[in-house]
This record gives structure tokens, sequence and C-alpha cells, in this order.
């Protein structure tokens, strides 16, 4: 008897077992089928209805925003690259999409963005009311009201640069065998010590030492491809920042990478909140952009958090749109010269201030700004994905887009729009935009400047809070190294390797650098 209930008992256990297996696969089938049904509609790459596996794939291999532009050109202005994602490469519907009064949010994808796991910063708050709060208390610190002056602190990195040059780069006329001057370093230096001075009003010292100093800019390039891949998978996120993974996260105890940068931002944040409440030290505070964050009613490690975004976010997109726009200029020499002569004539005319140009004559000059314009439009400085979601359903590019779909845009395919930019748009060619100063109806070049703002995440609520500090550091730098120097590419054949994950990692950006002489009469 006891065998026979023993043998019942194993059976049932056995159907029960089949049962939750069998409706667990069912369930498995129709959630595939159910979420592959919401943009069946919509064209795409084999798979991508199923999996996440192709997004995620050409992500890891850093070559993602060329990715997104082929993709673009077979399939049309929407297509689909995910289960529950799209990518548009329209223009206007992006520009309607990342507009205040869209409806859309951040979707989850930019969680991922916590440098500092204790908070959320600027770049991952996800709900508009909490994202506007975070700016309001950010922006004057950005924007630099009440504190020192900006340009000062640029003029300042710019003279150690060309000192840096000087000592360091000049080629001889053959005399000596030339030392390249690597501009995938050389301008990430030059930014650090900018936004560093800004911050804490003191550099880091990178162009003294010419050197990543303690790893730390290595660290943070590093970092870029797991950051992107986490942005992915919001529940890998999540678990990043339980105890189970916490000890092998970057602390900021260690000496070298991620971890050293961490601890100078915390101990300089926890400086300034011990004297925040001191009125002996009310009138000697710096008047910088830490201590803007620190009166605010952010707590320490929120601020800790703001501050890693300021330093890391603002460096790598300037030094990013300099040695683009320089690699650029040296490889058209049209572009090069008229761009020299164009500030040749400025410096002998007397009018350029010395030992620096001023940011208002930087802009007076039209070719130095249109090449500004073409070297941003050529390779954006961010060219994450970039995804919004919206609650309630839309129509993109005609087709419906079910509500908490991640929209993400296609950054080439829009900057290098031919109905826009002209049937050369895939070329550097400054001209351009001179050409559209100088028509009449000046509607196209207001197109063409908005299309442009969008490399900044101009005319939305997530417009970049440093771009007015990029925009002066570019056009005076540029300025100065083109007056004093000659660049030329030291290694046409291989010019520089790359890898993308959202900002551009270069490296082996060699110039060759040669002085030049201009008659101030």
């Amino acid at each position: 008897m006891m065998a026979v209930l023993e043998a019942t008992t194993d059976i049932v256990k056995g159907h029960i077992l089949a049962a939750v297996l069998g409706f667990v696969g069912l369930y498995i089938v129709t959630t595939s089928i159910r979420t592959y049904s919401r943009l069946h509609h919509i064209p795409g790459p084999p798979g991508t209805g199923w999996s996440i596996w192709w997004l995620a794939k050409h992500q890891a291999g850093g070559t993602l925003c060329c990715d997104l532009e082929e993709v673009a050109d077979k399939y049309g202005p929407i297509a689909r690259i995910g289960p529950d994602w799209v990518v548009v490469s329209d223009p206007t519907e992006i520009r309607r999409i990342w507009s205040v009064r869209s409806g859309y949010q951040r979707s989850p994808w930019y969680t991922g963005f916590r440098f500092n796991p204790e908070s959320d910063n600027i770049l991952t708050y996800n709900d508009n009311k909490e994202h506007h709060n975070i700016r309001s208390k950010l922006l004057p610190g950005y924007m630099g009201k009440g504190l020192g002056n900006h340009e000062d602190t640029v003029d300042e990195a710019i003279l150690k640069f060309v000192n840096l040059i000087n000592r360091e780069y000049l080629t001889t006329n053959g005399q000596v065998e030339p030392k390249l001057m690597d501009g995938s370093r050389a301008f990430v230096y030059f930014s650090s010590d900018v936004n560093s001075n800004i911050e804490f009003s003191t550099s880091f010292g990178y162009l003294e030492k010419n050197r990543d100093i303690n790893g730390i800019i290595e660290a943070l390039e590093t970092l870029m491809p797991a950051t992107t891949a986490l942005a992915l998978f919001p529940a890998a996120n999540w678990l990043s920042r339980t105890r189970l993974v916490k000890p092998f996260l970057p602390k900021p105890t260690d000496k070298e990478g991620v971890g050293r940068l961490l601890g100078v931002v915390q101990q300089r944040v926890q400086e300034r909140y011990r004297e925040k409440g001191s009125p002996e030290t009310a009138k000697t505070r710096p008047r910088d952009v830490l201590q803007s964050f620190v009166e605010t009613s952010l707590s320490p490690v929120e601020v800790e958090a703001e501050a890693l975004v300021h330093l890391f976010g603002a460096t790598d997109t300037t030094a990013a749109a300099l040695r683009t726009t320089l690699f650029h200029l040296a490889a058209k020499p049209t572009a090069y010269r008229t761009l020299q002569a164009e500030i040749d004539s400025f410096f002998r005319s007397g009018k350029a201030t010395r030992p620096v140009i001023t940011d208002a004559e930087a802009k007076s000059l039209p070719y130095l700004q249109a090449v500004i314009k073409e070297g941003l439009r050529m390779w954006p400085p961010i060219m994450g994905l970039m995804p919004k979601s919206s609650s309630k359903d839309d129509i993109i590019c005609g087709k419906k887009v079910p509500a908490n779909t991640h929209v993400a845009w296609s950054p080439l395919s829009i900057m290098k729009n031919k109905e826009l930019f002209g049937q050369d748009a895939q070329f550097f060619e400054p001209g351009r935009w001179i050409a559209a100063a100088e028509e009449v109806d000046a509607t196209r070049l207001k197109e063409m400047e908005a299309v442009l703002g969008m490399a900044f995440a101009g005319g939305s609520r997530w417009e970049c809070l440093g771009r007015k500090l990029a925009l002066m550091e570019i056009g005076k730098v540029l300025f100065e190294l083109v007056l004093r120097f000659d660049f030329a590419i030291a290694n046409p054949m291989k010019p520089f390797s790359w890898s993308n994950h959202g900002l551009t990692r270069v490296d082996k950006l060699d110039f060759l650098v040669t002085k030049r002489e201009v008659d101030s009469s």
C-alpha cells in the first residue's frame, strides 16, 4: 500500500512540475510574442524584435553611433533596434520629442550613469520635475553667477598649453627627432585643468606634469563601456548598487584611478561643509562651482555626485570637440588656410587682445565660428542613445509607437542630413555655414543651428549646462593654437584609433607641430 501511495505521489509531483514548467514556458512565449507585437510594424535588423542582443552587441563593440547611421540608411527614419527600442533619424521628430512640452522624459537607461553609487545626479534623474529641481540648484554654478571670472581661468590654462607645446612638441627642421603631440591626451589635460580650477579654485596640474596623474583619465575612459552596458539592463544597474557588488567598486581610499578621483572630490566637499556654517571663513570662501553647489540645499553626498559629473562630463566633451575639429582642419588644407588667414588678419589688425584673445573677439570671427560648428556637426561630443519615453502612445515618422518605448536618436544621421546640410554633408566643409549666413532668407541657417544645437541637447529641458563654457574654450584655444603653430597629422595612413560608448575614446591622435611667427604689422 505504501509503495502505491509513494508511486502516486511521485506521479502527482511529476504532473505538478510539468504543469509549472508548462505555465512558465507558456508565459515566456506569450510575453515574447506580446513584446514582439508591440513594434512589429516598424522595420529593423533581424532579431531586434525578440531580443536586445543586437543593441548590446553593437554597444559593446564601440561603434554603435556608426551602426545606427547604417540602420537609418537601410530601414528609414524610424527603425526597431530592440524589443521595446526604436531609433529615430529625423531631426524634426527628435527636436519635437526632446522639446519641453512633449510629454517625454528620460528612460531608465540614464540610471546607468550614476558615477557615485550613493546618489543620483543631473544625468540620472528621469522624472522631469525632479530633474528641473536639481537643475535649478546647479544652474548658477555652471553659469558662473557670482563666481570668479571663468574666462581668466581659461586664459591661464591656454598659456600653460602653449608653454607645454613650446617645451615638449616643436619640430625643428629634422635636426632632432620630433616628439609627437598626442591630441588624444593633450586636449584632455587642458580641459581637465580648466574644469578642476573652475570647480575647486585650483587645477589638477596635468599641463604642467604632462601626464595622466594617478591614472584617473585612463580609468574614467575605461569605465564608459561598462557604464553604457549597464544602462541597457536596469536590473543589472540596480545590482551594481547592492552590498554584494559594492566592495568591488572604486573607493575613495584608492590611490589610483576613479577611486582616487572620488577621494579627492569627497575630501574637498567635506572641507567645504565644515566651513559652511563658520562666520570666520565667510569672507575667504572660494568663489567656485563647488562652493555654489555647497550653498544650495543639497546634501554632501549629492554635491559629491554633481561635482563628479561636472568634472568628468565637461572635461571629456570639450576635449573631444577640440581634437575632432583640429583633426578635420589638419586633414583639409583649404579650410586650414582659410582659418589661418582670418586669424592672421585679425591679429595684424591689432584688435586681438594679447596674450589670449577674448571670447567676444573669437565670436566675431565668422570662419572660426563656422569651423567650430562644423567640427561639432561632424562628430558630436556625446553620441549615446539618449533615449526618451512617454507614458502615452505617439505617432513618430508616421508610425504608431506604444507608450513606454525607448526612443533613441541616431546622431550621425541627424548631423549629416543632406536635405538640411547639403549633398556634401558627409564631409567637413565650414563654408556651408558662411553660405547659409549670406542667404537673404535666414530660415535655413536657423534650422541648421537648431539641429546643431542638439549636440548639447539644445532646445530641451536637458540642455547641457556647460555649453557656454565649452564654446568659450573651443574658440579661444583654436585661435591661439592656429595663430602660433602649424599642425599636421603625423600618421595619415592610420591617424588614430577610436571607440564610442556615448563618449568617444581616441588613442594616438599624433600631430607634428611647427612654430609660426606672424608679423603684427
